[in-house]
C-alpha cells in the first residue's frame, strides 16, 4: 500500500497551480468599438476574456505580452474565424473575420495553454 500524504501533497500543490493560472474574468465585457478591438496574450490569459459585438466585420489587434509564444483562434464551432499564427514574445499581428450572430471561442491553441486559461468569448449580438 502507497503512504496516502505523498498523494495529498500532489493533489494540494495541483490544486493551489490551478487557481493560480489563467482567468476567470468578472469583469464587464469589453465591446468592439469602430469595428476592431485590441487582444492582449500574456502567460496565461487573453484579456479582454469576454468581448461583444455587433454583426460584420471585426478587426483583431493582438500583441503578445507572455514570456512564451501564443496563437489566438476565434472559433465558431471547429471552423476558424480569425487565425493568428503564434506570436513571439512582444509580437503583434492583426487579423480580421467577418461575423454573424452567434457565441465565438477565443483559444490559444498551443500545448495545454487552454487548459491553463488562454480562452474567453466573443458574443456577437
Amino acid at each position: 500500500m502507497l503512504p496516502r500524504r505523498p498523494l495529498a501533497v500532489s493533489l494540494a500543490v495541483a490544486a493551489l497551480a490551478a487557481s493560480a493560472t489563467g482567468c476567470q474574468d468578472d469583469s464587464p465585457p469589453a465591446h468592439v468599438r469602430g469595428g476592431s478591438v485590441d487582444v492582449t496574450l500574456d502567460d496565461f490569459f487573453i484579456a479582454p476574456q469576454r468581448i461583444r459585438a455587433k454583426p460584420g466585420r471585426i478587426t483583431f489587434h493582438v500583441v503578445n505580452r507572455g514570456k512564451v509564444g501564443h496563437t489566438l483562434r476565434v472559433k465558431l464551432g471547429a471552423r476558424d474565424v480569425v487565425a493568428i499564427k503564434t506570436l513571439l514574445p512582444g509580437g503583434s499581428a492583426t487579423a480580421s473575420g467577418t461575423f454573424k450572430r452567434g457565441n465565438y471561442k477565443l483559444v490559444c491553441i498551443l500545448g495545454n495553454h487552454e487548459d491553463l486559461g488562454m480562452y474567453g468569448t466573443l458574443t456577437v449580438r
